[in-house]
């Protein structure tokens, strides 16, 4: 017992550690090939480093990160409240899968790039546009995840309850359910994390966000700020989607206990 309790301790440090490791093997291979001139003119960790310092006190890159920011919850949120319902709608029901799942089948492939004229036309704001191209990128990982979820269910959980006596309204609410909820959480780390792609291909060609700053920093040559940026970007979309993680994994304990 005390073995166990231990070792359930030293996980949240081993986990910080791998962190740690990953992050500065990173930087090591970085350093390595730049001194060797291997990656064009892409600056040295160092160089960076000293930019980064910089962009710290720029009121700029804070203005740029916090509307990325509200981009991000807005149209995260939006897409979790559209596409979980929605996916164990079409993953119960074999009528509403045939009705509205090849559609959105077509639509999936099409890259947040084509949506941008598009959305210039038909919304009526630039921001509301990032948003929605934001909100096309958490959107279908949920949603797929979810259906994948519904589908995976055991059908002997199912005819278990039935058996029973039970409704198909409870055979959804204490089977389906929660048995897609990992699923779920796991579209909702995924969405999250394309989330962002989306977000800084949409604002590259808007007036705000960090997106916007990149592209700024590219058409003025500032190649330092380039790639702090990229990194503040990478920082904050690892930070969103493992405040993602931890949250679902807080209300899934149940799950993770099954399984071990």
């Amino acid at each position: 017992m005390s073995t166990a309790t231990g070792g359930g301790r030293l996980e949240p440090l081993v986990e910080r550690l791998n962190v740690v490791v990953s992050a500065a093997g990173l930087v090591a291979v970085w350093l390595v090939l730049s001194r060797a001139s291997l990656i064009g003119q892409v600056p040295s960790p160092v160089t960076v480093a000293v930019a980064m310092a910089g962009l710290v006190t720029n009121p700029i890159i804070h203005d740029s990160v916090v509307t990325s920011l509200l981009h991000i919850l807005g149209s995260f949120l939006v897409a979790a409240a559209v596409a979980i319902p929605l996916g164990l709608a079409i993953g119960w029901s074999t009528v509403v899968y045939d009705l509205l799942f090849p559609s959105l089948e077509i639509l999936r492939p099409v890259p947040p790039i084509a949506w941008i004229p598009l959305t210039i036309l038909v919304l009526p704001s630039m921001r509301t546009s990032i948003m929605f191209i934001t909100f096309v990128g958490a959107f279908f990982p949920i949603l797929l995840n979810t259906i994948r979820g519904v589908q995976a269910v055991e059908e002997d959980y199912v005819r278990a309850v039935r058996s029973l006596g039970g409704s198909r309204a409870q055979v959804f609410r204490h089977v389906v359910y929660p048995a897609a909820l990992p699923s779920i959480h796991t579209g909702l780390i995924v969405g999250m994390g394309l989330a962002w792609v989306n977000l800084v291909a949409a604002e590259m060609v808007a007036d705000e966000g960090i997106g916007r700053f990149v592209w700024v920093a590219y058409t003025s040559g500032s190649y330092d700020d380039i790639v702090g940026s990229v990194i503040i970007i990478g920082a904050f979309g690892y930070a969103s989607s493992e405040l993602v993680r931890r949250l679902g994994n807080t209300q899934l304990r149940w799950a993770t206990t099954d399984g071990e």
